[in-house]
């Protein structure tokens, strides 16, 4: 793309290009790719964290096998990797981008192996020119030219206007191969389709994807103010098989999330500003110390350190500070306890509610919301839950960015062991937990609860009920299999059914008297605001934009800090004997709210203010408000939208096709398949008419982008260009005058129009996704859809149509503008003209594209550079070390299907294209290949829906390739000058309206099923359910010896055969305790990895298969760790090591409370986050998490798991203390 975009021009200039130049050019990327190449041969077996990040760095159930170490056994293992596998550890996404790469290839090279023995003779031999030379000076031939002029030679001689006039017959062997080509890619694409269809809805229907909540959620947007409650959509949506399970509304909570927002910068810039102190304070004292050694070496006459000698000392600090780290030591301050570390804690927080309902709620508010603290949303999703880590390290920091591994806790919560998996239902005795959000909150009404979906959770029962009961859970009734019935409202009388208001005779918008009043949702009350009639005001505020939005009840907050010595005014401060008050940390505060945080402080316009005491107190107010928010969520306006979850998915998916309401869009769109994690939560404010607004906004600007990028475009061409610039613009002329400053010049303009330039390209899909956003997307597939759309027509029409016209897209419109009718000459004239310029481009971008896939240039340079400039404190370091890669799909699909686009253009009329465009996409497969089984982990996925649309897109190249060749068949005359060529074009334009209706009838075909599952699925998924709900029960012990028996039966085996000897042991074991714990090296064998067909393959699918495949990994593992790897190794087992990262490894009740929070607003469930602060050994660390609980309480401050090293780097050996094992889990 950036040659593209950089010099619309070269097309034309390479027009007829040598086979001398291409090979030059050629030659050229083939050395930069061979070094790429070589570098990653070099560096993968050593550099495990940037190469090859998911064989350990990820939960154990997404973890391949390492690759061999010899590239020949890399190539081959990466051939012989299963579809299935791929689908199960990298997603839908990365399975079908791969497909599309590969059907590509099937796509080109039965088209080249077909086309190029045909046209490439037809266009060579008796044709208008064979030299091969770009100007014909090694040939005694003159010059040759086409019908419209153009100049022949170089590799045109292989294309199709090198045809001589009275050869004109040979283009119907084009035409017929043209036509060949139409239908077979329509014929590979109906086939993909079909392919799309099944393999979604497999994986849709597999019993471990069902039970998630996003598998039977709905978003239901535009309800009408009197179906906007809870119990109205309940006996609304009741109809639909198995009922309703949970009902959440949504608030217009933007300004809580504005507040979340700041918190979160200043927690951040708080956290940063107290490392920097106590760092500052230890260096401190170590040039001090350093100063009263060298005095006191001078005094006794003594000789200085040796090298060992410092060496040593440096080994015994590093150790004690690994100690430190490592056993988990330290103060803290101000935990309310509201993250629920795992699910025994959510568990245990649901039933104290319901024993003691008058206490704060607290819930599982923590869940598996977004890990806040600047750890952003890259983390979300991924990032395992360790509590401590028990394995050994290295000596070198830098290998693991400041990980050090720690042992057993004195005197705190043991590590997670196999046998400490448990599920565990709280007792009646048990003690309430603490509240969740300090002292003077309350729990929400029960009404106020209801409409925060809260008591959706417990359909049909009072508020004190367990979630089941002992007798339902041992008579294995799911709790996701409830039934509820369809209800319907009490009706009193009659009459109230019918209108009898009589139309006047000028009412034509009334219908007729006696017909059947307007459908009235349950509970609904007439006397009810906002259910009600509304005065007339408010029926405009509603109906008018602008004025819609309800305001919020001002709230007055209690002061959250002590004012007394909030600034350290005693004298008393430990960092006070090493630091200067002066050298504190500090910055400038805008003296107004509405000034943008990214403007600089100006001094003598900004004020100038201590970084921690004022971010103290900013983070205890903050923290104080947004918690007192959340437990008054009712100050909020409702939103007309809700998540419905159903019992079933058929019905939820059922739901989305029918016609739910009465009105025109009223109740739609209604989306399914939608992830907790991938609702943007900003965007659930915006209203319908915000929306449609903002839509036409984002799409003028990016027809705006793609008509007037020429512009910046150009400019950064222009500044390589001094002299004219100087001709110009002659006040630039004393760049001329001065050698030196002329040199300099020239230097700046060598290199600055390709830094702008690589900018102006990395810009656009940010400004696309940015559009997208703005755009209104409730979900991040929402998102990723819109940006494919942006992002393809802007690639379509800057690397292809401006290119191949060698002019802006403003030029094109307007020599259109003049004379419409000229469209087909000048497109005739231009498209050819700029083949050889795609030759180019496609083989280059294949060799740097793929070579720098591989090598993960960006991955080295965040790791080894920018990490240790800017990672210092011990949070910015976790997360740098467990973020993994990922793929933003919404512009990541449509550069390959650009290239697709462009082969399929010139594969008639230039045919050797096929060639380039075989090894492009099998060198773009082999790379991405690598990357998503390796590199890549991809915490959101949207189920593949962008495959369908990229194939819809490829239907481009083929309609540009039609018209090209329409309007060159009008264009060909034979020797007499008479157009020889109209058959062929009548007959391409009748194959271009067949393609059109084609596609049409295709996606009016398949379509509805792109999305939705039909029902014909749901006995067969039932039955899925069922053989994996007996596994499960069998892997957990949760059955007896007589249910073992009829396990048997039913042809599931009672135990698993390990091989060993040991599957009866464990099996009596498992069997005799019927809550036994948990083996967390059993976590990834899970059962129901694909749609299997029955109990028994599901069986041989978890149990036996993958445990023998898990043992065979483990040793094969084992044995290949190297020493210097350990360090690397240790962090991965140490964060997913014991822990269950998978919704289908908990019990039904536990995730059942889960899934009671999965929708309620992230602005609801976010939790104060902690200050992470390094400890050290002066005790200033320990005396600011002192200061700061005597400041406030409303402040979590640790410094748990953290200490420095020799070089006063920071180092840890745990997870932040805000982290919760529910922050991993995929609902």
């Amino acid at each position: 793309m950036a040659d593209a975009d950089g010099d619309t021009t070269k097309a034309v200039s390479d027009q007829g290009i040598s086979l001398v130049g291409f090979i030059t050019a050629l030659a050229t990327s083939l050395v930069v790719f061979g070094i790429q190449i070589g570098l990653f041969l070099l560096l993968r077996n050593k550099l495990a964290r940037i190469f090859k990040p998911k064989t350990y760095l990820v939960p154990e159930r997404e973890r391949t096998e390492p690759p061999p170490r010899s590239p020949w056994g890399l190539a081959i293992s990466l051939f012989r990797i299963p579809d299935r596998e791929i689908i199960n550890k990298c997603g839908l996404d990365s399975y079908f981008f791969l497909r599309y790469l590969q059907t590509m290839l099937v796509i080109f090279i039965p088209m080249a192996t077909i086309i190029i023995p045909i046209l490439v003779p037809l266009n060579y031999v008796d044709g208008r020119s064979h030299s091969f030379s770009s100007n014909g000076t090694n040939s005694t031939e003159p010059q040759a030219t086409d019908n419209l002029g153009r100049t022949i030679n170089g590799l045109d001689t292989l294309a199709m206007g090198n045809v001589k006039a009275e050869n004109h017959r040979r283009y119907w062997a084009h035409l017929v191969l043209a036509v060949l080509v139409v239908i077979w890619v329509c014929g590979v694409i109906f086939a993909e389709l079909r392919i799309y269809i099944k393999v979604r809805q497999d994986w849709l229907t597999t019993a471990e994807h069902r039970l998630r909540a996003s598998a039977t959620t709905v978003l239901v947007s535009s309800i009408p103010n009197k179906w906007l409650s809870e119990e109205a959509l309940r006996g609304l949506f009741d109809i639909f098989p198995g009922g309703i399970r949970n009902v959440w509304l949504t608030r217009d909570l933007t300004h809580l999330l504005d507040k979340i927002k700041k918190r979160d910068a200043i927690h951040k810039q708080l956290e940063e500003a107290q490392t920097d102190l106590i760092r500052m304070a230890k260096r401190k004292q170590l040039e001090k110390r350093e100063k009263d050694e060298k005095q006191a070496r001078k005094a006794s006459k003594s000789h200085r350190p040796t090298k060992g000698e410092k060496l040593e000392r440096q080994k015994q600090e590093d150790a004690a500070a690994k100690h430190q780290a490592e056993e988990g030591e330290g103060v803290s301050s101000g935990d309310q306890h509201a993250v629920p570390h795992d699910i025994h804690d959510a568990e245990d927080d649901i039933q104290g509610q319901k024993r003691h309902p008058d206490a704060p709620s607290k819930g599982v508010k923590a869940g598996f919301s977004k890990i806040t603290g600047g750890l952003g949303k890259g983390v979300d999703g991924f990032l395992g839950g360790a509590k401590y880590l028990t394995q050994g390290i290295d000596d070198q920091i830098e290998t693991t960015n400041g990980f050090v591994t720690i042992g057993m806790p004195q005197g705190g919560l043991a590590a997670r062991t196999s046998t400490d998996r448990r599920v565990r239902l709280a007792d009646d005795d048990d003690p309430p937990r603490p509240p969740t959000q300090g002292s003077g909150r309350f729990k929400q009404s029960e009404t106020e609860d209801r409409v925060m979906g809260s008591s959706g959770t417990r359909p049909n029962q009072p508020g004190n009920v367990s979630l089941i009961s002992d007798d339902e859970r041992h008579a294995k009734e799911s709790i996701e299999m409830r039934h509820f019935g369809n209800t319907t409202r009490k009706l009193d009388n009659m009459d109230e059914m019918y209108s009898n208001v009589k139309a006047r005779w000028y009412e034509f918008w009334r219908p007729p008297a006696g017909g059947f009043t307007s459908p009235v949702p349950q509970g609904f009350e007439s006397n009810e605001f906002p259910l009600g009639k509304k005065t007339l005001g408010q029926t405009l505020k509603g109906i008018i934009p602008f004025m819609a939005g309800e305001g919020i009840t001002p709230v007055e907050y209690a002061s959250p800090y002590n004012d007394e010595n909030a600034e350290d005014q005693d004298g008393t401060a430990e960092w006070e004997k090493w630091v200067k008050r002066s050298q504190r940390p500090t910055h400038r505060l805008a003296n107004f709210e509405w000034t943008p945080g990214w403007l600089p402080g100006l001094p003598f316009v900004n004020k100038k203010v201590d970084t921690i005491f004022w971010c103290r107190k900013e983070l205890a107010r903050l923290n104080h408000e947004i918690e007192m928010d959340q437990e008054n969520p009712e100050r909020y306006p409702l939103m007309k939208s809700a998540f419905i979850q159903f019992n079933h998915q058929v019905a939820a998916h059922m739901a989305c096709q029918s016609v739910i309401h009465h009105v025109p869009k009223h109740m739609a769109p209604r989306i399914v398949e939608i992830s907790p994690n991938d609702v943007i939560w900003d965007n659930m404010a915006v209203s319908w008419w915000s929306e449609w607004l903002r839509t036409a906004v984002a799409i003028a600007v990016v027809v705006g982008m793609i008509i007037l990028w020429a512009i910046p475009i150009a400019f950064t061409g222009s500044i390589s260009q001094l002299d004219s610039l100087i001709h110009t613009f002659p006040w630039l002329g004393f760049l001329a005058k001065n050698e030196t400053v002329w040199k300099v010049a020239t230097a700046v303009a060598g290199v600055l129009p390709a830094i702008l330039l690589a900018l102006l390209l990395w810009l656009v899909p940010v400004v696309m996704n940015f559009l997208a956003g703005f755009k209104g997307a409730k979900t991040g597939t929402q998102k990723a859809e819109t940006v494919q759309q942006f992002y393809f027509a802007f690639l379509f029409v800057q690397v292809f149509l401006v290119v191949s016209f060698a002019s802006g897209a403003v030029s094109i419109l307007e020599e259109l503008a003049k004379d419409f009718s000229s469209i087909t000459s000048k497109f005739a004239a231009k498209i050819p003209s700029a083949a050889n310029y795609f030759f180019s481009y496609m083989i280059l971008q294949a060799l740097s594209v793929s070579s720098g896939t591989l090598l993960q240039v960006g991955e080295l340079v965040s790791w080894y550079i920018v990490s240790r400039i800017f990672n210092n404190t011990a949070r910015n370091k976790w997360t740098s070390n467990t973020t993994l890669p990922s793929v933003k799909w919404g512009s990541y699909f449509p550069v390959y299907t650009n290239f697709a686009c462009i082969a399929l253009v010139y594969s008639v009329i230039a045919p050797i294209i096929s060639i380039f465009a075989i090894i492009t996409f099998s060198l773009l497969w082999i790379a991405n290949r690598y990357s998503m089984v390796y590199v890549n982990r991809l915490s959101i996925d949207t189920g593949g829906v962008l495959y369908p649309r990229a194939l819809n897109q490829t239907f481009t190249g083929l309609y540009f390739m039609e018209i090209a060749l329409i309007s060159l068949f009008f264009l060909q005359t034979d020797e007499n000058g008479v157009h020889a060529c109209t058959s062929q074009a009548i007959v391409m334009i009748v194959a271009t309206i067949l393609t059109v209706l084609y596609q049409l009838l295709l996606n009016m075909s398949f379509g509805p099923m792109f999305r939705y599952l039909p029902i014909t699925f749901e006995d067969e998924a039932v039955l899925r359910d069922e053989a994996f709900q007996r596994a499960q029960d069998h892997r957990l012990g949760l059955v007896d010896e007589d249910e073992t028996e009829a396990f048997d039966e039913e042809g599931l085996p009672s135990r698993h055969d390990s091989g060993d000897g040991s599957g009866d042991a464990q099996g009596k074991e498992m069997l005799d305790n019927k809550r036994s714990k948990f083996n967390p090296v059993k976590g990834i064998v899970h059962a129901g990895t694909w749609a299997v067909r029955s109990g028994k393959t599901t069986y041989n699918h978890t149990l036996g298969k993958a445990g023998k495949g898990i043992k065979a990994a483990a040793q094969f593992r084992n044995e290949r760790r190297q020493k210097d790897l350990e360090a690397q190794r240790a962090i991965g087992e140490a964060l997913y090591g014991g822990f269950h990262d998978e919704i289908e490894d908990l019990t039904p009740e536990e995730r059942d409370v889960l899934v009671q929070r999965a929708f309620v607003h992230s602005a609801l469930r976010a939790r104060r986050p902690t200050l992470w602060i390094p400890r050290d050994d002066l005790g200033v660390s320990d005396n600011e998490v002192m200061r700061t609980r005597e400041l406030s309480e409303h402040i979590w401050i640790s410094n748990e798991g953290t200490a420095l090293d020799s070089k006063v780097r920071v180092v840890y050996g745990r997870a932040p203390p805000d982290f919760s094992e529910l922050d991993i889990i995929q609902l």
